[in-house]
């Protein structure tokens, strides 16, 4: 059975797409004070996402440099130079899968546990001071 096409649906109300926006809006200034509490810690965004990929993956504090690339939604080859950025600044350190020597295992060192916890910590207090915008926000988006 063929989905109904999107004409069939009902066009969103004015109050939805004002929903949208200001969700949208709030997302994008938690995301740029996000990349700002990294620079500060010297770190780009792109490797606090990582170091948290790598410290939180299924338990583990571990992950292949291809599960690496998925969680972040880039490619392989630019997952990799990543890792080898990240193990040059010492936050990580790279070894061989046991059960598969071709696979490289990305691991968080100290250092980048430390610089992780304390990028976690700025960001969470970001979060829970903002938590009833965007609460009230989906909320909105969502009950229209």
């Amino acid at each position: 059975m063929d989905p109904a096409p999107e004409t069939s649906r009902r066009a969103p109300s004015e109050e939805e797409l004002a929903a949208l926006a200001q969700f949208r809006y709030a997302l994008r200034k938690f995301l740029a004070f996000s990349e700002q509490a990294s620079a500060d810690h010297g770190v780009t965004m792109q490797w606090y996402q990582a170091l948290l990929v790598v410290r939180t993956h299924r338990g583990a504090k571990h992950i292949s440099v291809g599960e690496l690339a998925e969680q972040l939604m880039i490619r392989d080859h630019s997952a990799a130079e990543l890792v080898s950025r990240l193990a040059q600044a010492k936050l990580v350190r790279r070894k061989t899968d046991p059960r598969d020597r071709r696979r490289s295992l990305v691991i968080i060192t100290r250092a980048g546990d430390r610089r992780l916890s304390e990028l976690a910590a700025v960001h969470l207090k970001k979060l829970r001071e903002s938590r009833g915008v965007f609460a009230n926000l989906f909320r909105k988006a969502v009950e229209s």
